[in-house]
């Protein structure tokens, strides 16, 4: 790409470091890949009026809990009727289907911003799908998985058309499909993880870096009302694990809080390509790139999707745990989808991923921050040697040290446990967080979690133009 291009474009690695948004890119603003908020934002919310606040959880003015609450997801499969075009201020006509398009994905997960930014908001989602894919994809159910059979009955068509719809939809990376004793069954999926991620890969794997680019730099973005970012998101999008047990208190990891044990429990694993890094690289974006880009893996159901769409590479259980071993060596996070069942695991660092990125941008000052980890870190100054090491091998950058040596620790650690993995004197360890919530189970229930957090807080509203 040239240096011109790369310009207009705004891809400057400062620009990412300090949480800038990619909206060039296709991507929603950065922070909420992580469903964070910038500390503006969070200035924003305190300065609304008791009305305003209230609105964002209810008429109550209490917070509801999303896990809990039918009534929010009623609210969330409620979308609104848009039957006109849209005509965008520099004259672009969006045509009506990819109006509700929009509407839905938004209703997905973290969604992608209730409100575009502009006409090139669109421009992804015309390009992965028709109007007829559009007009078919809308008549799919919202967050249940559904057959052939009940795509048919709700489209009016015979189950063989609806079956070829379906299964080109998935091979297209646009929807999720599992085999489960050899039936198919589908789901919607959302922007992230979902569609770019896979979209990218396919991109990678069967065409080539120009393509990869090319989609890379479609719009989708926009912002939700009530702040932006979601700052009050009781989860991130992603959660770092430990890096090892040795590393915690008590030498025994939380439920749910092991990689390995996650490994161990899904025989059938892929690794594929960073998408973060794919995307730098296609881009033109400087990152570091000591860092390894085989890193990411996808389990179990995913990983059957990722092997029948050939965008991932089938490895062994130890393959997998050595592919992440390597990752920790390299000073990285080990992270995966919010949770407890997570089917994908990723390995991130501040200086070429963008979810961490994003997270060093705002210097953590975010409120999902606080359950980044199911851990809190532990630091005893008395036995600390003030050898430095800690602070080198940070993949967060988040320790330095005052004039007397002693170790000083910002927000945006996400509790990962490498400086525990060097430190000569044992002064830093995890412990247990005896406020961890409940996580989500699974990608399903992920998604599901994510959208019903969004409709409580006043953040997803339909969009008519």
């Amino acid at each position: 790409m040239e240096e011109s291009e790369k310009k207009r474009l705004g891809l400057d690695r400062r620009d990412f470091v300090r949480g800038a948004a990619l909206g060039a890119m296709g991507m929603m603003p950065i922070f909420e890949l992580l469903g964070c908020s910038s500390p503006k934002s969070q200035e924003a919310k305190s300065e609304k009026p008791e009305a305003a606040q209230a609105a964002e959880t209810g008429t109550s003015g209490e917070w509801v809990d999303p896990s809990k609450s039918d009534e929010l997801m009623q609210k969330v499969l409620t979308e609104t009727e848009v039957t006109s075009d849209l005509v965008c201020d520099d004259g672009t006509v969006i045509p009506a289907v990819y109006v509700r398009m929009r509407n839905r994905i938004n209703r997905i997960g973290r969604g992608i911003g209730s409100i575009p930014n502009d006409s090139h908001s669109w421009d992804m989602i015309m390009y992965l799908w028709s109007e007829e894919d559009a007009e078919n994809y809308l008549k799919m159910p919202l967050h249940e998985y559904f057959t052939a059979g009940d795509y048919a009955h709700a489209a009016d068509i015979d189950e063989d058309k609806a079956l070829a719809i379906l299964e080109d939809q998935a091979k297209r990376n646009l929807i999720w499909r599992v085999r489960r004793g050899g039936l198919p069954l589908f789901i919607l999926m959302p922007y992230i993880n979902g569609f770019w991620e896979f979209n990218e890969l396919d991109a990678l794997y069967h065409k080539d870096m120009g393509k990869v680019a090319e989609f890379d730099m479609l719009g989708i973005k926009g912002v939700d009302p009530n702040g932006e970012s979601g700052f009050d998101n009781t989860f991130p999008l992603f959660r770092s694990y430990p890096v090892s047990v040795d590393v915690v208190q008590g030498d025994k990891l939380a439920d749910g809080h092991d990689w390995r044990a996650l490994i161990k429990r899904n025989p059938k694993i892929t690794v594929s390509e960073c998408q973060c890094r794919t995307m730098w690289k296609a881009l033109g974006v400087p990152w570091d790139e000591s860092h390894p880009t085989r890193t990411c893996l996808s389990l179990g159901e995913m990983a059957e999707y990722f092997i029948e769409n050939d965008i991932g590479e089938q490895i062994t259980q130890d393959e997998a745990i050595a592919i992440v071993e390597d990752a920790i060596d390299h000073h990285m996070v080990v992270e995966s989808v919010c949770a407890k069942d997570a089917d994908i695991i990723c390995c991130c660092h501040s200086k070429s991923c963008g979810n961490l990125m994003a997270y060093r941008g705002i210097n953590g000052e975010a409120a999902c921050s606080t359950y980044y980890s199911a851990y809190l870190l532990k630091y005893d100054k008395d036995k600390c040697m003030k050898c430095g090491k800690c602070v080198e091998i940070c993949p967060m950058q988040s320790i330095t040290q005052d004039s007397d040596g002693t170790c000083v620790m910002d927000k945006a650690c996400v509790r990962c446990g490498q400086c525990a993995r060097v430190c000569p004197a044992s002064a830093r360890v995890l412990t247990e967080n005896p406020t961890y919530p409940d996580l989500p189970i699974d990608y399903v229930d992920c998604n599901k979690y994510f959208a019903k957090d969004r409709m409580a807080r006043g953040q997803l509203v339909d969009y008519v133009g």
